[in-house]
C-alpha cells in the first residue's frame, strides 16, 4: 500500500545521488583540466583549482540558506522540480566550457542546485514517509550521496573530464522529470489551509485502499487553519521552536567535526604509504573507500528504525574516537616535518607526509576502515534524518534552511583552516582533537537528543511543546 510513497521519495533521492556525483565528481575533474592535453584547452593554476573546488561548497550554503524562502512560497514538490535545473545547466555549461569562467558559473550552478535539494529530500521525506520508514528513507539521503560518489570515482577513473560531467546529467534530469509525478507533502497544503487537497495528497501516499482518517486527522490537529509559517522572532522567542532548531545545528557541528574531511584528506596518502602507488591502485583504494560508506550506510538503512537514532549515534561515536586516538597515535610515531600538498574533494591542503613504517601500516588502514564505517552508521545519515524529524512544520523552512547552509558552512570553513590546523596542531594533534570532538557528541546525545524513534512528527513536536 506504500508503493506510491517508497517512489515519491526515490524520486526526490535522485537530487540526494546528484549531491554525491559534485563531491565525487571534483577529484577527477580538476586533475583531468589541469593535465588536459587535448583540445579546447583551459589553462587552470593551482590557486584557481583550489577555488573551482570550494565554490561548491561556498554557492551550496548559499543555495541552502535560500531553499527556505523558495519551499516557502512554491512548496517541496515544486522545489524539487526546479532544483535539477541548475544542476543540468551547470553540468552543460562545464562539459563544454571553452574559458575558465564557464567552469566557474558552471560549478556556482550545480553548487545552488546541491544547497536547494539537500534542503528539500530530508524534509520532503520527513513529511511523507511513515514513522515506521522514516528513519530508514531519511538514511537513505546520506546513502543516495555516498552511492553518487562512488558513482564519479568510477566514472573518473574510465572517462575524461568534459564526458565525466555528462555522465551525471541523469540523476538530475530524472528528479527534474519525475518530480511532476509526485504529490505535495500533506503538511505543506495544510499550511497553505488547502484541505481536500492534504488528503487526496495523503491518499495518494498511503494507497488508495488505506484508511487514512486517523492520520489525517492527526494532522489537522498539529496543523490548525491560524498556524503560520513562522518568523524568526517566533523561533528565538518560542523554546519549542528555538531548541530543535539548536538541536539540529549541533547535531550538524558534530557531523563535521567528527573529523570526516580530515580522514578522506588523508585517504590517498595513507595508501601510498601502505604500498598502492601506482594511479590504478590509488583509485581501487579510493573505491574501496566508497564502497566501504555505501555498505555501512545501507546498515544504517536497515537498523536506525530498529535500535533508534541515540543509540546509533553514540556507537558510531565511539567508535570513531576510538579510530581518530589511533590515527593521532600513527602520526605520533611517525611524523616528519615535511609538508607536501594534497588535492582533496574540495581544495588543495598541505599535510604532514609520513614515514612508511611498513609495521605500522595496518594501524591507519584499520583506524580509516573502522571511522568510515562508524561515521556511515551514525551521525552521517542521522544529522540529515533528524533535520526532518524534529524541526516543527511552520519552523521548517527557516531553521532547516539555517541547519543546511550552516552544513556547508561548516565543510568551507574546516576546508579553509585544515592547513593551519595541521600546522599549529601537528597531524596527531588534529585527530585527536576530532577524537574529543566525537566524545563530545556524545555527552549531547545523552542529555539533551531525545529519541524520535516510531514517533509521528505530530508527536515529536508536542513534546517539544510540554518542556
Amino acid at each position: 500500500s506504500n508503493l506510491r510513497m517508497y517512489f515519491a521519495c526515490f524520486v526526490v533521492l535522485l537530487g540526494a545521488f546528484s549531491v554525491g556525483t559534485m563531491i565525487g565528481m571534483t577529484s577527477s575533474m580538476i586533475p583531468g583540466i589541469q593535465n588536459n592535453t587535448s583540445p579546447p584547452q583551459i589553462q587552470i593554476n593551482s590557486q584557481q583549482a583550489s577555488w573551482l573546488a570550494a565554490v561548491l561548497t561556498l554557492s551550496g550554503m548559499i543555495g541552502g540558506v535560500l531553499a527556505g524562502k523558495v519551499t516557502e512560497y512554491i512548496g517541496r514538490k515544486y522545489s524539487s522540480i526546479i532544483s535539477g535545473l541548475p544542476f543540468i545547466a551547470g553540468l552543460l555549461l562545464i562539459s563544454f566550457a571553452r574559458e575558465i569562467w564557464m567552469l566557474f558559473v558552471g560549478r556556482i550552478l550545480t553548487g545552488i542546485g546541491l544547497g536547494l535539494i539537500s534542503f528539500v529530500v530530508p524534509i520532503y521525506i520527513g513529511e511523507v514517509a511513515t514513522s515506521e520508514t522514516r528513519g530508514m528513507l531519511g538514511s537513505g539521503n546520506q546513502l543516495c550521496i555516498v552511492s553518487g560518489i562512488l558513482y564519479m570515482y568510477g566514472m573518473g577513473s574510465i572517462l575524461p573530464w568534459r564526458s565525466l560531467a555528462l555522465s551525471a546529467l541523469p540523476a538530475p534530469s530524472l528528479l527534474f522529470l519525475l518530480s511532476f509525478l509526485i504529490p505535495e507533502t500533506p503538511q505543506f497544503l495544510l499550511m497553505k489551509n488547502k484541505r481536500s487537497e492534504a488528503k487526496f495528497a495523503l491518499q495518494w501516499l498511503r494507497g488508495f485502499g488505506t484508511d487514512v482518517d486517523d492520520e489525517y486527522h492527526e494532522l489537522e490537529q498539529s496543523i490548525t487553519s491560524d498556524v503560520k509559517f513562522a518568523s524568526w522572532c517566533d523561533i528565538i522567542r518560542d523554546s519549542s521552536l528555538r531548541t530543535p532548531m539548536l538541536l539540529s545545528l549541533v547535531a550538524m557541528y558534530f557531523q563535521q567535526m567528527s573529523g570526516i574531511n580530515c580522514v578522506m584528506f588523508y585517504a590517498k596518502s595513507i595508501f601510498q604509504n601502505a604500498g598502492f602507488v601506482t594511479s590504478s591502485q590509488l583509485t581501487m583504494a579510493l573505491l574501496l573507500v566508497a564502497s566501504v560508506q555505501v555498505v555501512f550506510t545501507v546498515i544504517s538503512c536497515l537498523t536506525v528504525d530498529r535500535i533508534g537514532r541515540r543509540i546509533s549515534i553514540v556507537v558510531g561515536a565511539i567508535l570513531m574516537s576510538i579510530s581518530l586516538a589511533a590515527f593521532g597515535l600513527y602520526f605520533q610515531l611517525t611524523a616528519t616535518n615535511r609538508l607536501s600538498p594534497v588535492h582533496s574533494n574540495v581544495t588543495t591542503v598541505s599535510h604532514i607526509t609520513q614515514h612508511p613504517h611498513n609495521n605500522l601500516t595496518w594501524l591507519p588502514l584499520t583506524s580509516m576502515a573502522v571511522f568510515i564505517a562508524a561515521y556511515s552508521v551514525g551521525i552521517g545519515p542521522i544529522a540529515w534524518l533528524l533535520v526532518g524529524e524534529i524541526i516543527p512544520i511552520r519552523a521548517r523552512e527557516r531553521a532547516a534552511a539555517l541547519s543546511t547552509g550552516f552544513n556547508f558552512f561548516m565543510v568551507f570553513i574546516l576546508t579553509l583552516v585544515f592547513s593551519d590546523m595541521l600546522v599549529i596542531m601537528t597531524s596527531q594533534g588534529t585527530f585527536w582533537f576530532f577524537a574529543a570532538n566525537c566524545l563530545l557528541s556524545i555527552v549531547f546525545v545523552g542529555t539533551c537528543l531525545p529519541e524520535t524513534k516510531g514517533r509521528s512528527l505530530e508527536e515529536i513536536e508536542q513534546s517539544f511543546r510540554r518542556k
